[in-house]
């Protein structure tokens, strides 16, 4: 009589243990899909899931169309590694801690892998926008030689980013090198028609050579990509004014003057340019206006003359 007994026992045991294996190791069904940057499948993936408890491991790999399957993976938390021979080598933390009754299908969220060259590429642009920012804070604080170095070797490396040839432009404007200045800002226009700062700047060199007819160009350019540039548009009317084309230098003023209006340099240039036409009354007015603006002393002197001097012109 005891010995069936015993052998009932067994069995129920053996029945139990099968029952906790089965729960332990057959509570997951992963899929899931590796593509690379291009959004094109990636097969021979391999996939390796490290237990961080046990350190047991499971591997899968993908198929020709990028798919992997892992079925039957038990409770756990799990440190994944993705690789492929060419490709970048990624690393994913999956918690699966939950132990689970019945086995649950997870379809997993698509990785993407980007080749070796795509990430060598990748970690240059980033050193390269260090050293443009670092040569950008070099330039605010005055350092010009310092951003002139980082940003001739920079265009050394990178000939067709204009955001380095218009630094390069900018600081050998700054320091007051306009040829070598004008070669630069030249490419960024080749490289990026419609930006309009480096006609502005190409505008200023011009401007400081002499070359008052290529001043115009250039601040016309820029000001028909970027209308709502006050100093381009005051530049504008400064050469015109300077060439005695009186009323088309007085339309940019009152145009840079529309945007803004409490500017003393465009409200004076605008009364000089009534001085030229011989409206002395509309002149004193915007000279008045500029000289409720100024804060500079010297410039104060100079308009309180000039304002009694047209007051006088007026009495006659």
């Amino acid at each position: 009589m005891k010995k069936p007994i015993k052998i009932f026992l067994v069995l129920l045991v053996s029945v139990l243990s099968a029952d906790f294996l089965f729960g332990q190791y057959r509570e997951y069904h992963l899929f899931g899909l590796v593509i690379d940057s291009q959004q094109q499948p990636l097969a021979g993936v391999e996939i390796l899931l490290q237990d961080v408890n046990t350190s047991r491991n499971y591997r899968v790999k993908t198929d020709k169309n990028g798919k992997y399957v892992l079925s039957g993976l038990p409770h756990g938390k799990y440190h994944v590694t993705v690789k492929k021979d060419g490709y970048e080598t990624r690393t994913f933390d999956w918690d699966f801690s939950a132990p689970q009754e019945r086995m649950q299908k997870v379809e997993m969220e698509t990785i993407v892998l980007a080749s070796e060259q795509q990430v060598k590429l990748a970690s240059r642009a980033k050193e390269a926008q260090q050293a443009v920012n670092e040569s950008m804070e070099k330039i605010k604080k005055g350092d010009l030689e310092g951003a002139l170095k980082i940003l001739s070797e920079l265009a050394r490396d990178y000939p067709d980013d204009s955001n380095v040839h218009y630094l390069l432009g900018l600081t050998y404007g700054r320091l007051q090198r306009y040829q070598e200045a004008v070669m630069e800002l030249t490419r960024v226009t080749e490289l990026v028609p419609e930006f309009a700062p480096a006609y502005l700047q190409l505008g200023y060199c011009y401007q400081n050579l002499n070359d008052q007819d290529k001043a115009l160009e250039y601040y016309k350019k820029a000001a028909e990509l970027d209308p709502s540039n006050t100093a381009n548009l005051y530049n504008l009317g400064l050469i015109l004014f300077e060439k005695n084309q009186i009323d088309e230098a007085l339309s940019y003023f009152e145009r840079a003057l529309a945007i803004k209006a409490d500017d003393a340099d465009t409200l004076e240039m605008i009364g000089r340019c009534y001085v030229n036409k011989g409206d002395l009354p509309r002149a004193v007015e915007y000279l008045e206006k500029a000289r409720g603006l100024t804060t500079d002393e010297e410039k104060i002197k100079l308009l309180d003359k000039f304002i009694t001097t047209l007051k006088e012109q007026i009495k006659k």
